[in-house]
């Protein structure tokens, strides 16, 4: 018999096999079918990956092998005096950078940058740390570098991969110190500045007003960058700029300033510490404003080092701070404005009442002396010989709440507003105050000592010029503004600052007249004659205020002419002693210079003599 074809066995049935060898090459090929799948899903999401969620970062990546996009800083605007005298100026200069993506080897590249610009190799790699979150953005390193370094750092471009020069404008500050307070100083934008800056375009590494005008208008100052993009071949060296996008120079800014009395006011005050504000009554407008001991913003101009700002910042002599808005001190006798307005409006005192002034006031126990005994004086007279006495007399009489709310209306106690940064507020006294702050009662004689400026009270010389001001143009309590207009790059008025009326005193004209009167005697024949001016009527008042920390400040502050007001300034020396002696010589300089100028304009004009 024939064996089964096939290797079959007699007898066995082939088809119930048939179905589970035809299942087996289907379930090898669903799952290749799977894993096909699986891997294909995979790579496409991968793709999707490369292409649309990070497609910017390696299309940056790929261009960066060719392409170069430089911002080209745009220089900011000039800052100018009220005669257009540049103050703030810029120059052209050269600063190195890094740029994270492109220093393929920075263990090499540093130390020898290092030894190129005289950095410290810390401080490269700190700077590159910092710039590793903007691997595309260039990292400055040194700003205003010499064309030394600038020829060597070509020279050795294909060694020093990752580094590049830059162009870059750098402030200039021609006077150096004089209206350092004013102009303020640049810097590099800080961390915490650019949280809130950056919505603004600022970044990191932008060069940002530190202090003064500058800081206060900064945005203003600051313009629009531009921008290149280069084509560069392997070494970095650039073929052809394919694109270029023109930047705009910041708006300039003219101030109220007057150079010239800007710079007589600082050579007054060259040697001690303590400031000097002239301001128009009229208008606001400050004229001068100095604060001595200064610094050279200059230093500041292309980054200071940490050696030079730690002992500029160290100076026991503080000469970084303002002492015109910033600091507070005791007004001494400046104060008795105060208190000879409050006594005249509320009719406690008049031009013809008379007080005796026996040398000192008795309260309780206490005895508090003048510096003489005046005898019997006048209104007039006691502001004239700034007889304590009769203030006391005057205090005691229209009380404490009533002095703090004159203070209040010509302005004390408050922060003027001046368009300067870090001003501070000064303080005017109250039972409240007292209680609150020191845990005590208010006494009788906190009354006194607040009459003539002293004990609890405290203000700044941008507050008294307010004050003053305000009594000399008959009662309108103006801000200090040190900004005048704002030109466009052209050069065109695009924006004038006017005044700024804060408040009225709300006072008698006949009260303001009488007192008026009392501070032109001041300089006629009282403690302040050593601000007279021949041909000029100055009225002021003089201050001797005592102070904890030494020797009473000295204090002027007046104005000219005395029956049309036009110019109001204000002394402090610190330690001074004597306003009549240490105050009032200054101001008279100012005076001078300023009537000299007065006069050559009226000779200049048509149909002068």
């Amino acid at each position: 018999m024939r064996p089964p074809r096939f290797g079959l066995v007699p007898g066995s049935d082939p088809r119930p096999d048939a179905p589970e060898r035809a299942e087996r090459p289907s379930a090898r090929l669903a799952s290749l079918a799977v894993a096909l799948t699986v891997a294909f899903g995979a790579l496409g999401v991968r793709l999707w990956q490369l292409q649309v969620l990070q497609g910017e970062y390696y299309a940056q990546l790929a261009d960066s092998n060719r392409l170069r996009v430089h911002r080209v800083a745009a220089p900011r605007g000039l800052i100018l005096d009220r005669r257009g005298r540049p103050l703030v100026t810029n120059r052209p200069a050269f600063s190195v950078s890094l740029l994270p993506m492109e220093l393929e080897a920075p263990r090499r590249v540093l130390p020898e940058l290092s030894r190129i610009l005289g950095v410290p190799e810390a401080q490269l790699w700190a700077r590159l740390e910092q710039g590793r979150s903007r691997p595309f953005e260039p990292v400055r390193v040194r700003r205003d570098v010499g064309i030394r370094v600038v020829t060597v750092l070509e020279e050795r471009r294909h060694e020093l991969r990752g580094v590049v020069v830059e162009a870059e404008p750098v402030r200039v500050y021609p006077y150096g110190p004089v209206g350092a307070h004013v102009l303020g100083y640049l810097g590099e934008v800080s961390a915490e500045e650019l949280e809130a800056l950056r919505p603004r375009g600022y970044r990191p590494g932008d060069l940002v007003g530190k202090a003064g005008v500058e800081r206060q208008y900064d945005g203003l100052l600051r313009g629009d960058d531009g921008e290149q993009v280069v084509e560069v071949d392997a070494a970095g060296r650039p073929l052809r700029v394919l694109r270029e996008q023109a930047g705009r120079p910041g708006q300039s800014l003219v101030l109220a300033l007057d150079w010239d009395l800007q710079r007589e006011a600082e050579a007054q005050l060259a040697g001690r510490a303590g400031a000097v504000v002239a301001m128009d009554p009229r208008t606001g407008e400050v004229l001068a404003l100095a604060s001595s001991p200064s610094f050279d913003p200059n230093a500041f101009a292309v980054g200071i080092s940490e050696r030079d700002w730690k002992a500029l910042a160290g100076d026991p002599r503080n000469p970084l701070l303002n002492r015109a808005t910033a600091s507070a001190y005791e007004p001494g006798s400046v104060f008795k404005v105060v208190t000879g307005l409050a006594a005249l409006q509320e009719r406690r005192a008049s031009p013809g009442s008379r007080f005796v002034c026996t040398g000192s006031l008795r309260l309780g126990r206490w005895v508090f002396r003048d510096l003489q005994a005046h005898g019997v004086v006048d209104f007039t007279t006691g502001v004239a010989q700034s007889c304590n006495v009769m203030f006391w007399l005057l205090g005691r009489s229209v009380g404490p709440e009533a002095l703090a709310q004159y203070a209040a209306q010509l302005g004390f106690g408050r922060p003027t507003g001046v368009d300067l940064p870090q001003e501070v507020e000064g303080n005017v006294p109250s039972r409240d105050y007292k209680e609150r702050t020191w845990g005590e009662p208010w006494y009788p004689g906190d009354t006194l000592n607040m009459a003539i400026g002293q004990g609890f009270v405290l203000v700044t010389p941008v507050q008294v010029a307010r004050a003053l001001s305000a009594v000399a143009n008959g009662g309108v309590l103006l801000q200090p503004r040190v900004a005048r207009a704002v030109l466009s790059p052209e050069g065109k008025v695009v924006r004038r600052f006017g005044p700024v009326v804060q408040g009225h005193l709300g006072v008698r004209q006949e009260a303001l007249a009488a007192l008026r009167r009392g501070l032109e005697a001041v300089v006629a024949r009282g403690t302040g004659r050593a601000a007279a001016v021949r041909g000029l009527d100055v009225a002021g008042k003089t201050g001797s205020a005592e102070t904890p920390r030494g020797r009473p400040h000295a204090w002027f502050a007046g104005y000219a002419p005395a029956r049309d007001p036009r110019l109001v300034v204000v002394v402090l020396v610190e330690h001074g002693a004597r306003g009549g002696l240490a105050a009032a010589p200054v101001a008279r300089a100012l005076f001078e210079r300023w009537w000299a100028g007065q006069e050559q304009a009226a000779y200049a004009r048509p149909g002068s003599p």
